[in-house]
C-alpha cells in the first residue's frame, strides 16, 4: 500500500463519543473537504464489517464522482477501516482512536492507495498524495471543531 496522507489530532472529547461520530460515515461530509455527500447503501449498523456507503466526492478536473465505500474492519471504540471501489486510486481509510487521559480523545487518520501499479506510483499517486494531505490537514481541524461541539 502507498500512504497518501496522515493526520492526528487530540480533542476535548472522550474516545467513545469520538468513535460514535466518526464511525457513522454519514457524518464525513460535515468535516472532510471534498466529500459532498455520504449515505448508507444498506441497513447494516454504521460500524459493522460489510456496511456499504455511497460517497459523492469532488475530484479535480473530473467533477463529482460516486464511489462505493465498504467497512472492512472495525474494533469498537478504537478502529475503523474502509476501502473504496475507485479504480486507479483504490483508497483505504484507517481511523484509530485512543484516550490518552479521561475526557480527551486522540484520533489518527490515514489514507492509503491499494494500487501497486508502477504507472500509478509514478504519476497518479504523487498528485493524489498532495491533494489528500491538504484535505486531511483541513479535515482533522474540522473534525476537532465538530467533536468539541458535541462535548459541550
Amino acid at each position: 500500500m502507498y500512504l497518501l496522507a496522515s493526520a492526528k489530532i487530540t480533542v476535548q472529547c472522550d474516545g467513545e463519543t469520538a468513535y460514535a461520530y466518526v464511525s457513522d460515515l454519514e457524518n464525513l461530509a460535515e468535516w472532510f473537504p471534498g466529500v459532498i455527500r455520504m449515505r448508507a447503501d444498506d441497513d447494516l449498523p454504521c460500524a459493522q464489517v460489510g456496511k456499504v456507503y455511497r460517497e459523492t466526492v469532488s475530484i479535480p478536473f473530473r467533477g463529482r464522482r460516486d464511489i462505493a465505500v465498504e467497512v472492512v474492519a472495525c474494533e469498537t471504540p478504537t478502529r475503523l477501516v474502509t476501502e473504496g471501489r475507485f479504480p486507479g486510486l483504490l483508497p483505504r481509510m484507517e481511523i484509530d482512536i485512543s484516550a490518552p487521559e479521561p475526557g480527551l480523545g486522540e484520533i489518527r487518520w490515514r489514507m492509503y492507495s491499494r494500487n501497486d501499479a508502477l504507472l500509478a506510483r509514478l504519476f497518479l499517486l504523487p498528485l493524489a498524495k498532495k491533494l489528500m494531505q491538504k484535505r486531511a490537514t483541513a479535515g482533522m481541524q474540522n473534525l476537532r471543531r465538530c467533536l468539541e461541539r458535541l462535548g459541550d
